[in-house]
């Protein structure tokens, strides 16, 4: 095998070494061998060696003999002169006569997963922003649900719930569009992580202080990834989707069949877990078991998971259509100023309000972005990330912008 410069240096100078005995003084010795043995090693590598001298030199063809030299011509070398100059030592080049150093890798360095993500679609023109109740326009919602259980909204969080809800003022209709959370996207805005799962774009929205904090690089990354339009978001946390539920008395599920959840994380130990049934059937909940409904997912999947959370939201806006709910609603208003953050305006949430019980439940359309629309796919590192289909999504997102 080809030795490299570095171990040619090493290699002298352990030849010296192996004469030494290791004294006091030899130690000295020990230590300047190596250095000369590095040394070696180093010029070695930046400069290019000269070509070997033979032992019998003799002139090129192309040039006149030299002339033969005398005993009597002071000019001339001796044999004992000519060997003291060859032992004598070369002096050390000075340190301009030395190339600069190159640079030094210190740290090391490992590439994202850059991938080929698809352009964004083209999709259909939405209608513009409403102007009244009675149309025409359209509003997109942004509905997120915050990872943990405090409402400060300007904390690094990555989101647990991730839906895009349309409301066609002219049609009288509602689109609901879950997306899952491990869906593989680019990162707009110029951040310093270019690509990753969609539920961390709320993080590092607020961790690289994106003007408008996680919900515009959610917003963004959104738009990009599928050509959608965002009007207006909603990011509610844990701790206000409890809240906000005990405030309208709790809602009522129909369960198609018994869950069994082995390893649901617990509230006050997030790393223990506990384990959680529903049984089939019509079962009425309060904030913190609608929570842990809309949560679960050790079960099935996370495309089930996303249907539950349809199914609250669902059962929600059933309770607040509600005679007996009337009540509780300047309660969930204030519940939604003080523990939510969100940019609708009070003109929104008038025009929203207007338009809501005039919807009826058959004019809402709800799609999930399933298994048969997404790759699954493991990075070497062994994330689990899923992968969209373009192809398979653009129905779904032509339909959705449409309102159709």
């Amino acid at each position: 095998m080809k030795e490299s410069p570095l171990s040619d240096g090493i290699l002298l100078a352990m030849s010296f070494l192996n004469e030494i005995r290791f004294g006091r003084a030899e130690w000295l010795i020990m230590s300047a061998v190596i250095a000369i043995g590095l040394l070696i090693a180093g010029a070695a590598g930046a400069f290019t060696p000269a070509a070997p001298v033979p032992a019998n030199p003799t002139a090129l063809p192309s040039e006149p003999p030299a002339p033969a030299a005398t005993p009597t011509d002071p000019a001339t070398p001796t044999a004992a002169a000519a060997i003291a100059a060859a032992a004598s030592p070369t002096p050390a080049p000075t340190a301009a006569e030395l190339p600069a150093p190159g640079p030094t890798a210190t740290w090391f360095y490992a590439a994202p997963h850059t991938l080929e993500f698809a352009p964004t679609p083209v999709l259909p023109p939405a209608a513009p922003f409403p102007e009244s109740c009675d149309g025409p326009g359209r509003m997109n919602l942004l509905l997120v649900g915050l990872d943990g259980f405090s409402n400060d909204y300007n904390r690094p969080a990555r989101t647990d719930t991730i839906m895009l809800v349309g409301v066609n003022f002219a049609a009288r209709s509602v689109q609901i569009l879950s997306l899952p959370r491990d869906l593989w996207v680019a990162m707009p805005n110029g951040i310093p992580v270019t690509e990753a799962r969609l539920n961390s774009a709320y993080h590092y929205g607020e961790l690289y202080a994106v003007p408008g904090g996680g919900p515009a690089q959610l917003a963004a990354s959104l738009e990009q990834a599928f050509g959608v339009r965002v009007d207006r978001y909603i990011v509610v946390s844990f701790l206000a989707f409890e809240q906000a539920i005990d405030a309208i008395g709790g809602i009522e599920i129909d369960i198609p069949e018994p869950i069994h959840d082995p390893k649901y994380p617990r509230r006050s130990q997030p790393n223990d877990t506990i384990a959680i049934d529903f049984p089939a059937g019509r079962v009425q909940m309060d904030g913190g078991t609608a929570l842990i409904y809309a949560r679960i997912r050790h079960d099935s999947s996370d495309f089930n998971r996303m249907r539950r959370q349809q199914q609250v939201l669902f059962a929600v806006r059933d309770k607040l259509l509600r005679p007996e709910t009337l009540p509780h609603l300047p309660a969930l208003a204030q519940l939604l100023y003080s523990s939510v953050r969100t940019n609708l305006t009070l003109d929104d949430i008038a025009l929203l309000g207007c338009l809501g019980p005039q919807v009826e439940r058959s004019a809402i359309q709800t799609t999930v972005i399933g298994a048969e629309m997404v790759t699954p796919a493991t990075f070497p590192d062994g994330a689990q990330v899923l992968l969209p289909k373009p192809d398979a999504l653009q129905p779904v997102l032509q339909s959705f912008n449409s309102g159709e």
